[in-house]
């Protein structure tokens, strides 16, 4: 069945997030922007939460005021979460959380100030328990729910200089673990996503060496943004109803 936006003549087939909702964590850049692009282009309405303002995400808001709400703030945040959880419920429902929001401080761990490590702790992990835990009080009424965390593929390979960020990863798989025993029977899923090295974001701002280190250990080399998020489009979208508990990689064949 087709869904007529515009004049008569012009039919356009909904697209697979035509009437849901999805609040995304670190939507202000990287894979987090283009991920919310996408899903508005795939019909979505967006919660979307950013630390710092972004140009792009606000001319995004600018351009999808009936289907885009941003919220500033630190996801490790309780009152931040909280408030995600009420756009959505603002919005009438919620399908679907993907928890995207990371930082990295990146250094040998002998190194490390314990500050770092414990902020790397913070916003990865902690953020991901206090959106999950908002967004499931909305998903249990509804009995349905998908959540997507986007760890990476560190967490199984490690990289030098990134323990912090490598173990606040692979937290992220025992969490979608636990949940997913939780929750299951609320109809919600469960999906930890792990991508490799991209061309955005964190890829992109790591230094030369190591984008070339890990563009070698990859048979495809350094990952695309855009079709990384539409990998993420499609987990979080109904066609993805009996994907649960699981890790999906999209590293392009990454040896350890």
């Amino acid at each position: 069945m087709t869904t007529a936006r515009g004049p008569a003549s012009t039919l356009i087939p909904p697209g697979p997030h035509d009437g849901r909702v999805v609040v995304l964590t670190g939507a202000g850049r990287g894979l987090g922007l283009v991920t919310t692009q996408t899903l508005l282009d795939q019909g979505a309405k967006v919660v979307a939460n950013h630390r710092s303002p972004s140009d792009e995400l606000a001319t995004l808001a600018e351009k999808y005021t009936d289907r885009l709400r941003l919220v500033a703030g630190d996801a490790s945040s309780d009152e931040v979460a909280a408030e995600m959880a009420a756009e959505a419920r603002r919005f009438g429902r919620l399908d679907a959380l993907i928890h995207n929001a990371a930082i990295t401080r990146d250094q040998p761990l002998v190194r490390m100030p314990v500050e770092d490590w414990d902020e790397v702790q913070r916003v990865n992990l902690r953020g991901a328990f206090l959106t999950t835990k908002h967004a499931l009080k909305i998903m249990m009424r509804a009995r349905y729910g998908r959540i997507i965390y986007v760890s990476s593929v560190t967490a199984w390979t490690g990289n030098a200089g990134q323990s912090a960020y490598s173990a606040s990863k692979a937290g992220l798989h025992g969490l979608a673990m636990a949940v997913a025993q939780e929750y299951s029977s609320y109809n919600v899923r469960t999906v930890t996503f792990a991508p490799g090295a991209l061309n955005a974001g964190l890829g992109a701002a790591l230094p030369p060496a190591q984008r070339r280190r890990l563009s070698d250990r990859s048979l495809l080399g350094l990952g695309e943004a855009q079709p990384t998020s539409e990998t993420i489009a499609f987990l979080a979208s109904p066609a993805a109803d009996y994907i649960n508990a699981t890790l999906i990689r999209a590293d392009g064949g990454m040896r350890y």
